[in-house]
């Protein structure tokens, strides 16, 4: 989901997609917001305060959930085998 962001001293970045909501907050974690309608979306990043138009309209609104870090998907080579002979 492509994150824009956003003038807040609490929020970081937004993104909206298919009627859900991603918010990042300062600390870096961010949370899903389900069911969002886009003019909502709309309001929000175009309010004059984006944590005061969340607190007030979305932040207990809406069900969310926290998303999850997601997990390192590199590809883990088998031990004494040299970077170059990974992909032979």
């Amino acid at each position: 989901m492509e994150m824009n962001a956003v003038k807040s001293s609490n929020i970081k970045a937004a993104g909206f997609d298919g009627g859900t909501l991603r918010v990042r907050f300062g600390t870096g974690t961010e949370y899903e917001y389900f069911k969002v309608k886009p003019e909502v979306f709309q309001e929000f990043m175009s309010a004059k305060s984006q944590g005061k138009y969340f607190n007030a309209n979305i932040r207990g609104k809406y069900e969310g959930a926290k998303v999850e870090e997601e997990k390192n998907d590199k590809v883990q080579r088998p031990l004494g085998m040299r970077e170059s002979d990974r992909d032979k």
